[in-house]
C-alpha cells in the first residue's frame, strides 16, 4: 500500500507514511495514535477517516470501523469535497470489502463517478466493484464508457468478458454473443486487434456461436499472427476443426503439434479421438503434478466400422512408433504413454495381446520416476487379479534391490506404489504390512548415503517411504 502515497485530500505524504507503515508492520496501537493525531489536524478529510477504520478493522474493532466509514462516506458526499481522489475511495473499499459491505464501497464510487464522469481512475474503481459483486451488466456497461472515454482495447475486452458472463448466466445469449462479435468487429475495423489474449476473446466468441468456419479464417489471416507460439495456433485450429466435425483435417493438425512437442499428452488424445471419431475425457485442471490419469479416449461413441477402427489404430501406432524414435530421452513419455493408450483401445475391443507388453515396457524405461504409477493408473486399474501378480512380478525382477542407486530406489518405491494405487496391500495380514512397513523404512536408510551431496533444501532421495510406511501402520493400527 506504500507504493499508493501522494497526496490525498489535501494531506502530505510525510504525514500518511507513518501510518501505512505501522499498518502494514501489525503495530496497529501506533497507526490509530498517528490516525488521531491526524484527525486532529485534518477533522473533515474522509481520507484520515478512512486509515482510522482500517486500523480499527484490523485491530478487530468491525463495528467502530464501519461507523467511521460511514462517517467518511458522509463527508464525501457532502458539497464541501471539491476532489474525489481514487487513494481515499480504494481505501474504504478495503475496509467495506473486509466487513462485508461491498454495496456501500460500490456506492462510493456511484456517486464519484457521477460527479467526475470522464476519471478513468474512478471509472475502473467502480468497475473493479461491479466484479466483486458480479454484476455483469453494470460492468459491461461501465466498461464500454471507459471504451469511448479513451478507446483502448483493454477496455473493449473488459466489455466483451463481461458480455461472455451474461451469456453463460442467464438467457439470451445468442443476441448478447453476436453484440460481443459486432463490436470486435467494429474495432478491428477501424483499430485492428494488437494483443494475443485479444484475438483468443474474439475466436472464442465465435466458437460460442458455433461459427468454426469463421474462427479459422480469422487464424489464418493476418490476426493469426498474433499467437505467440505456433503450435498454440495449431491446438486452437485443432479442436475448431474437431467441433466443425473435420476428423481427417483436425488429425492432421494434431499430428503436426505432436511432431513438434511430443510429450504433449492431451493433443495426443484429441488426435487419437479425431482418428476414431470419439470424445475426449480430459481431467479437470490442477495446481499438483501433472498426470495423465483421468485422461482417456471414449471407447464407445463412434460411428466406425469395427475394420476402420483396427485400420486407424495400426495408423496411430506407425506414427507413434516414429516418435518414440526420433527423441529417445527419458523426460519424453508421451509417446510411451500413447502406445499404452492405442493397446487400451485394441482390448476394449477385444482384440489386444500387447496392453501387458506396452505396461512392462513403460515400467522398464520410466519405472525409476516418481511420477510413473501415478502416469499408468487407469490403466493399472483394468488388470485383472493374475496380471497385478504377473507385472509386479516382472517389475521386481527387472532390478537388483539389494544395490544402493537412484534408479534401484525409484523402482522399489513405484512398486510400493503400484501395490497401494491397486489397494493389493488391504488384503494383507497384519504381519505382513508390519513387515513391509519395516522393509520400506530400511530401504530408505539403506539409501540414505545417495542424499549426501544433495542441497539441504532439496528432498531427499527415498523419503516418500517414510510417508508410505506411515500409511500403512495407521492403517495396521485402525485394523487392530
Amino acid at each position: 500500500m506504500a507504493s499508493k502515497f501522494g497526496l490525498a485530500g489535501g494531506i502530505p505524504e510525510r504525514r500518511v507514511r507513518p501510518i501505512w507503515d505501522a499498518v502494514d508492520s501489525r503495530q496497529y496501537k501506533s497507526a490509530l495514535k498517528l490516525c488521531t493525531a491526524l484527525l486532529a489536524k485534518h477533522p473533515t478529510s474522509p481520507y484520515a477517516l478512512a486509515l482510522k477504520a482500517l486500523t480499527l478493522e484490523r485491530m478487530g474493532k468491525p463495528d467502530e470501523a464501519l461507523s467511521v466509514c460511514l462517517e467518511a462516506k458522509e463527508l464525501l458526499y457532502s458539497n464541501n469535497i471539491f476532489h474525489f481522489d481514487d487513494l481515499t475511495l480504494s481505501t474504504l473499499q478495503i475496509v467495506f470489502q473486509r466487513l462485508e459491505r461491498l454495496d456501500l464501497a460500490t456506492s462510493c464510487y456511484e456517486y464519484a463517478c457521477t460527479k467526475y464522469p470522464n476519471n478513468l481512475e474512478l471509472m475502473m474503481g467502480l468497475f473493479n466493484c461491479y466484479v466483486r459483486e458480479y454484476s455483469y451488466v453494470k460492468q459491461q456497461q461501465t466498461a464500454l464508457r471507459m471504451y469511448k472515454t479513451v478507446g483502448e482495447e483493454r477496455f473493449l475486452l473488459w466489455a466483451v468478458c463481461s458480455i461472455q458472463l451474461q451469456a453463460y448466466f442467464s438467457s439470451g445469449g445468442e443476441k448478447l454473443l453476436a453484440f460481443a462479435e459486432a463490436l470486435l468487429k467494429k474495432h478491428i475495423s477501424s483499430h485492428s486487434l494488437h494483443e494475443p489474449e485479444a484475438l483468443s476473446l474474439y475466436v472464442s466468441i465465435l466458437e460460442q456461436q458455433a461459427k468454426y468456419d469463421a474462427a479459422l479464417e480469422v487464424l489464418s489471416g493476418d490476426l493469426g499472427s498474433l499467437m505467440g507460439r505456433e503450435e498454440d495456433k495449431l491446438r486452437l485450429q485443432g479442436r475448431l476443426l474437431t467441433q466443425a466435425c473435420n476428423y481427417v483435417a483436425a488429425s492432421e493438425i494434431y499430428q503436426k503439434v505432436l511432431e513438434s512437442c511430443p510429450d504433449d499428452w492431451e493433443s495426443f488424445l484429441h488426435y487419437l479421438g479425431c482418428l476414431l471419431e470419439r470424445d475426449v475425457k480430459l481431467p479437470k485442471p490442477t495446481t499438483g503434478e501433472h498426470t495423465c490419469s483421468s485422461c482417456s479416449v471414449d471407447s464407445n461413441k463412434t460411428s466406425l466400422s469395427e475394420e476402420v477402427v483396427e485400420s486407424r489404430l495400426a495408423s496411430a501406432l506407425l506414427f507413434v512408433q516414429k516418435l518414440q524414435k526420433n527423441d529417445s530421452s527419458d523426460s519424453v513419455r508421451g509417446p510411451h504413454l500413447a502406445n499404452i493408450e492405442i493397446e487400451r483401445q485394441h482390448r476394449l475391443s477385444g482384440n489386444s495381446t500387447k496392453f501387458m507388453e506396452a505396461l512392462v515396457n513403460y515400467f522398464h524405461r520410466f519405472g525409476h520416476l516418481s511420477c510413473s504409477s501415478s502416469d499408468v493408473e487407469i490403466y493399472l486399474h483394468m488388470l485383472s487379479g493374475d496380471e497385478i501378480t504377473e507385472l509386479l512380478d516382472t517389475i521386481s525382477r527387472s532390478f537388483d534391490a539389494s544395490s544402493v542407486s537412484v534408479k534401484a530406489l525409484g523402482l522399489t518405491i513405484t512398486t510400493f506404489k503400484v501395490q497401494e494405487l491397486l489397494g493389493t496391500l488391504l488384503s494383507k495380514s497384519t504381519t505382513d504390512l508390519q513387515r513391509i512397513a519395516k522393509g520400506m523404512v530400511e530401504t530408505f536408510y539403506k539409501n540414505l548415503p545417495l542424499s549426501r551431496d544433495l542441497d539441504p533444501q532439496e528432498s531427499m532421495h527415498g523419503e516418500e517411504l517414510l510417508s508410505m510406511a506411515s500409511n500403512i501402520l495407521v492403517q495396521v493400527c485402525s485394523c487392530s
